[in-house]
């Protein structure tokens, strides 16, 4: 019977770079992209360095083309109250503005002013159930690719932990970057910013948000 586990690093390795073609651009009207620093250990000794690789499924393209009357944003999963939001009324909650440095590793760097609404004020409205632990973020599926197995139809997700998203206001979905809307490209209509979290977990084309 044949060994499997030799095969595992190059599986994850190429996960990640599969990952990293689709999350990981700079942003359109950001500022000029530096070479990412193999030799600041800030930038690589993060926490999604190490798990990202559980939680994250790509397997196809970005969407074609948003429908932005028909988008809703679904949060869902061990919440007391479901929600199902348009577009304008998550431009209706207050927002953040910030720049955030997303790193893509061995790629570049990239600064950029980005606005959103806090992931904690939306779970707030939709009520976490205690046993809550993280928070799943899925991306739209490309009509012409086909969903990733279990999970639900969309192509791409990540998570993070309920604590981190719960202590920060930097982990946000963005629609606007440097006061312009989000391209289609880069993730339109909502895009995840996690400071201090590497480009595969900035997870564009949200769609879907599941507490487990």
């Amino acid at each position: 019977m044949k060994d499997y586990r030799s095969r595992w690093p190059w599986v994850i390795a190429i996960l990640l770079s599969l990952a990293l073609v689709v999350s990981c651009r700079p942003a359109p009207v950001g500022l000029e992209p530096e070479p990412a620093d193999e030799g600041d250990e800030k930038y690589f000794n993060l926490p999604s360095a190490v798990t990202a690789t559980e939680d994250l499924h790509l397997t196809g393209s970005p969407p074609d083309e948003v429908d932005i009357a028909a988008y809703r944003l679904e949060i869902t999963g061990l919440v007391d109250s479901p929600l199902s939001l348009t577009y304008e009324d998550i431009l209706a909650y207050p927002a953040v503005t910030e720049v955030v440095l997303l790193i893509c590793p061995s790629v570049f760097q990239d600064n950029a002013e980005w606005t959103g609404v806090p992931v904690w004020r939306l779970l707030e409205d939709a009520g976490l159930k205690a046993e809550a632990a993280k928070v799943v973020f899925h991306a739209m599926a490309s009509p012409s690719s086909p969903p990733y197995p279990g999970s639900s139809g969309s192509s791409y997700f990540a998570s993070l932990p309920l604590d981190e998203i719960a202590a920060s206001d930097s982990i946000f979905l963005a629609h606007t970057v440097n006061g312009e809307t989000l391209p289609l490209e880069h993730g339109y209509p909502l895009r995840l910013v996690a400071k201090d979290r590497l480009g595969f977990d900035w997870v564009k084309w949200v769609e879907r948000i599941v507490v487990e």
